[in-house]
C-alpha cells in the first residue's frame, strides 16, 4: 500500500479543480492506496495538451523573462530576482509562502508588472493565466486569488486585479471583490479540513466518474455501504440533509416516511418521493414505471447521433440508423474527414433531409443533437427542411426521465442500453474516445481508426433504437 504523508502536503491551484470534481479526490490523494489510483485518461491528457498548446501559441513572439527552472528552489530564486529587478513580464514564475502552517505553491502563467507601491519599489505584479476556455470560471478565480495571496506575501500588496487570456486570446480582467475573497478562503478551508482528516461524505456524479482518478474506489465504497450517494442525480446538499435525519443508505431512503421528514434543502417532497422510487428500484433491481410511455410512431424512424470535437470546435460526424417499415434497416453517415469539411458535411446533410418523404420521426438521446443543429444552422445556413426535421425530433432521455426508473447509478445511453443487454463492439466506446479517434485519424491518416470511430457511432444509434423499442414494448 502506497500513501502520501500529510507532512508532504503542499496546497497548489490543482486542488481547486480536484475538489470541484469530487472532494473524495482530495481525501484519497492524502490517505488512499496509490496502487488503486487510475492513470490519467487519454481524454484528460488531451485536455492538458490542448491547454499547453494554446499557452505556447499565445506567448510565441512575446518578450518576457522566462523562469525555466524545474527545481522549486531554483525557480523561486529566479522569480524573486526578476520581480525585484522590475522585469515587465515574467513567464512561468514560481510563487510560494507558508501561511498558518500550510505551504502554498503555484506557478502562474504570467506575472505582469503594474505601477504602484510595493516592497520592490514603484511597481507590483498581477497574475494572469492562459486558459483554453471562453470565460473565467470559478476554479480560475480561486486559483488566481491564491496567486494573489502568494504575491502579497512577497510584495506586500495584494493585486486587486487578476485575469485570464481565453481561448480566443482575449484578455479578461477581473477586480477582486470581498465576496471573491470570502468564497476562495472558504474553499481553501474546506480542502484543508479534508487534508487534516475530515472525511467528506460520499457523492457520485457524472463529473466525478469522468475526472476523478479515484472514482472506482468511491463507487466500490458506496456499493459496500449501500450508501445513499448511489441515488442518481440527488443534489449533494440534499444528501447532507438526509444524512442529518438518519437516512444514510439506499434502504433507509426506500423505507422512509417522506411526509414526516423536516424540510430538506435542495429537495422538495415530490423530488424526495421520486428519489425514493429510485432507491426501491436499486434495492429490488427492477425497473419501475412511473407513467405510461407515449412516443409518436412513424413509418420511417431515424435514430440520430452527432459526434463533435470541443477542442477543435467542429462537429465531424452525423450518424443515422434508418428503419423503414417492410425494408431492411441501414446506417447512414455524414462525415467531415477534415475539420474544414464541416460546412460541406452540413450541406450534404441538408440535401439528404430535403429528400426524405413525409412521415418520418427522429429519435435521439439528450439535448446535444438539437443544440448542435441550431449552432450549425447559425454558422452555415438553414432551410425549411431543417426546421421540419427539428420539429420531428423526440428526445428519448426526456421520455425516460418522465416515465421510467432504472436500477442504475447513472442514466447515460450507454448505461441504459447495456442494462438492456446491448453491447458496443469496442470496449473503449465513449464520447471521449470518439474524439481521440478523430484526432488520431487526422494525425495518422489510418482508415481503420476512422472505421472504428464510425462503428462506434453506428452502435450509438443502434442503442438508441434498442431503448426506443424497449420503451414502447413494455
Amino acid at each position: 500500500m502506497v500513501t502520501k504523508s500529510i507532512k508532504d502536503f503542499v496546497f497548489t491551484p490543482s486542488h481547486f479543480f480536484s475538489y470541484s470534481a469530487c472532494p473524495q479526490w482530495i481525501w484519497f490523494d492524502v490517505f488512499g492506496d496509490y496502487s488503486k489510483k487510475k492513470e490519467t485518461s487519454d481524454f484528460q491528457t488531451k485536455l492538458r495538451e490542448q491547454g499547453v498548446l494554446h499557452e505556447e501559441d499565445y506567448v510565441k513572439g512575446m518578450k518576457f523573462t522566462h523562469v525555466e527552472a524545474v527545481d522549486t528552489k531554483e525557480a523561486l530564486v529566479a522569480t524573486s530576482k526578476a520581480m525585484k529587478a522590475g522585469d515587465p513580464l515574467i513567464y512561468q514564475g514560481m510563487l510560494e509562502a507558508t501561511i498558518d502552517g500550510t505551504v502554498y505553491r503555484g506557478r502562474p502563467d504570467l506575472l505582469e508588472k503594474r505601477e504602484g507601491k510595493s516592497s520592490f519599489g514603484d511597481w507590483y505584479y498581477i497574475p494572469i493565466d492562459i486558459k483554453n476556455s471562453g470565460e473565467m470560471k470559478e476554479n480560475h478565480l480561486f486559483q488566481l486569488i491564491l496567486y494573489g495571496m502568494l504575491l502579497e506575501n512577497m510584495q506586500d500588496i495584494f493585486p486587486s486585479e487578476i485575469g485570464i487570456i481565453n481561448r480566443n486570446k482575449e484578455r479578461l480582467l477581473h477586480m477582486v471583490t470581498e465576496t471573491d475573497m470570502i468564497k476562495t478562503k472558504k474553499e481553501i478551508s474546506a480542502i484543508l479540513e479534508i487534508v487534516n482528516g475530515k472525511r467528506p461524505p460520499l457523492t457520485l456524479t457524472g463529473t466525478c466518474q469522468q475526472r476523478n482518478p479515484w472514482a472506482d474506489e468511491c463507487l466500490k465504497e458506496a456499493e459496500a455501504r449501500n450508501d445513499i450517494a448511489l441515488i442518481y442525480n440527488l443534489d449533494s446538499r440534499a444528501v447532507e440533509g438526509l444524512r442529518a435525519n438518519g437516512i444514510n443508505t439506499v434502504k433507509d431512503l426506500a423505507e422512509a416516511d417522506i411526509d414526516s421528514l423536516p424540510k430538506i434543502s435542495y429537495a422538495k417532497p415530490e423530488t424526495l418521493k421520486f428519489k425514493q422510487l429510485q432507491a426501491q428500484s436499486l434495492l429490488t433491481k427492477e425497473v419501475l414505471r412511473r407513467s405510461e410511455v407515449s412516443i409518436p410512431d412513424a413509418p420511417i424512424k431515424l435514430y440520430f447521433d452527432i459526434e463533435g470535437d470541443p477542442f477543435m470546435g467542429v462537429e465531424y460526424l452525423f450518424g443515422f440508423w434508418v428503419v423503414e417499415g417492410g425494408k431492411e434497416s441501414y446506417y447512414k453517415a455524414f462525415l467531415a474527414e477534415k475539420p474544414e469539411d464541416e460546412g460541406k458535411m452540413w450541406q450534404e446533410f441538408l440535401s439528404w433531409i430535403s429528400s426524405l418523404p413525409d412521415g418520418y420521426r427522429v429519435y435521439h438521446y439528450h439535448i446535444y443533437e438539437m443544440t448542435k443543429l441550431k449552432q450549425l444552422a447559425e454558422r452555415y445556413s438553414t432551410s425549411p427542411e431543417l426546421e421540419k426535421f427539428k420539429g420531428q425530433m423526440i428526445d428519448l432521455a426526456k421520455v425516460v426521465q418522465d416515465s421510467v426508473i432504472f436500477p442504475l447509478y447513472f442514466y447515460s445511453i450507454k448505461d441504459i442500453a447495456k442494462h438492456l443487454k446491448f453491447a458496443w463492439r469496442s470496449a473503449k466506446a465513449g464520447g471521449a474516445q470518439s474524439i481521440m479517434w478523430y484526432e488520431e485519424w487526422l494525425e495518422k491518416g489510418d482508415r481503420q481508426i476512422l472505421e472504428d470511430l464510425i462503428g462506434y457511432n453506428e452502435d450509438d444509434v443502434k442503442a438508441t433504437e434498442v431503448l426506443h423499442k424497449w420503451l414502447v414494448k413494455k
